[in-house]
């Protein structure tokens, strides 16, 4: 078995980026020399937003092993995951040693449960609630330190007051669902969230079965461009008309954030499918996924009748959700039956909808307002989490300069 020092410091160094932090199940207290180091690490991230450098960890923690920053991170993983069962295995069988002489039968009842403890805690598939363990308060202690700094959100800050209000943003392993008529608005919704997401430092990848990334890009360059103070016409982008070259370009060589991934197709597929996107989901380790026209997405149940598919593929969103510790938020569109622009469509008049609420932990209905093109009604359709004190909220819809946000009038 290699040496503690030597692959904790590989596993601390790995845990400088997202994608590794993310999918890291241990506490501190399972580490055996750089549970402190992996501590710091979280106070660095809920403290700045950020994820420290490796020449941070090593200027406060010499123990650290530089050369070990060159270990591949699922190697060290693997030894990892070793050690800390080697280490829970020797404790239970000391811990059982005293009465061994005493009472051997005892204590093999007692080795037996303490190694099937050990078992369940390592196994992936599940989790064991009551082991007697403070990881829930300690939990509780960090969301608390949070709720204190900054602007006290826990989780991604949403477009919403209402939400965010409650202090807590959308989460990892959350499903978030929407759904409109054509043209009210739900791939510029998609994007306001893929804009917000982006801004906020968190990686996202946006999905979309409807619309080629070309033109998904220039809606997100007028967005983008709003929230920093340029002055873009997303129809003189699109169709070539004049604009302000300097201030474009000036635009494009600031919006550096390299966070965002854009698909419209699967190289070797007919269509976008939901095994297709939990692969990119697992090779790029988003932190937000965005599915714009999920109703497109095909399964791998395409022999089934049509509620079963899509009973399938909103469960299976949401059991991507949960494995991949993503937040997963997608759109799709009301039946013609919800012909009535200026009225917010039911689950009933979206297909297959009762599936599609019954797996969302948030799911918002968007409606036009009569005589008023540049407002939209957001309705909120379920709220997992209990009630927001007001079911609908409007918002600001002026498409053309990427300017799509609350109305804080409705909260007067």
């Amino acid at each position: 078995m290699e040496n503690y020092n030597f692959i904790e410091s590989a596993v601390i160094f790995s845990l400088c980026e997202s994608s590794n932090y993310k999918n890291f199940t241990y506490s501190p207290k399972d580490f055996a020399e750089h549970g402190e180091t992996f501590k710091f690490i979280q106070d660095h991230i809920d403290t700045y937003k950020d994820f420290p450098k490796p020449s941070l960890l090593i200027e406060n923690f010499d123990t650290l092993k530089p050369d070990a920053q060159s270990v591949n991170f699922n190697y060290a993983l693997d030894e990892f995951s070793k050690q800390v069962m080697f280490r829970n295995i020797v404790s239970t069988i000391n811990s059982n040693q005293a009465i061994l002489d005493e009472n051997p039968k005892k204590a093999l009842g007692s080795l037996i449960e303490g190694l099937s403890d050990i078992e369940i805690l390592h196994d992936e598939d599940v989790n064991q609630y009551d082991n007697g363990q403070l990881d829930r308060y300690e939990e509780w202690q960090r969301r608390s330190k949070i709720r204190k700094m900054g602007d006290g959100l826990i989780g991604i800050r949403t477009p919403f007051h209402l939400i965010n209000a409650s202090g807590v943003g959308w989460q990892p392993g959350d499903l978030i669902t929407s759904y409109a008529r054509p043209t009210v608005g739900k791939t510029w919704l998609c994007c306001k969230l893929a804009a917000d997401s982006v801004r906020s430092g968190h990686k996202t990848l946006l999905v979309s079965t409807e619309m080629p990334t070309s033109s998904i890009a220039l809606r997100m360059d007028v967005l983008l461009g709003h929230s920093l103070g340029y002055n873009l016409s997303h129809s003189a982008l699109r169709n070539g008309k004049e604009i302000d070259e300097g201030e474009y370009k000036r635009f494009l060589e600031e919006v550096n954030y390299k966070n965002l991934l854009v698909c419209d197709h699967i190289s070797g597929e007919d269509s976008i499918s939901l095994p297709s996107i939990t692969n990119l989901v697992r090779k790029y380790s988003p932190d937000v996924l965005i599915i714009d026209g999920v109703y497109l997405v095909s399964t791998a149940d395409k022999n089934k009748a049509a509620w079963e598919q899509s009973h399938s593929l909103f469960y299976g969103l949401k059991t991507m959700a949960l494995s991949t510790n993503t937040t997963v938020i997608a759109s799709t569109q009301a039946t013609r039956d919800a012909a009535n622009m200026y009225s917010q469509p039911t689950a009933g008049q979206v297909a297959f909808g009762d599936a599609l609420i019954r797996a969302s932990d948030i799911a918002i209905s968007m409606c036009m307002i009569e005589d008023e093109p540049q407002l939209r009604e957001i309705a909120f359709q379920k709220y997992r989490d209990g009630d927001l004190g007001q079911s609908t909220t409007e918002f600001i819809w002026d498409v053309d300069i990427g300017r799509i946000e609350e109305n804080h009038d409705t909260f007067n």
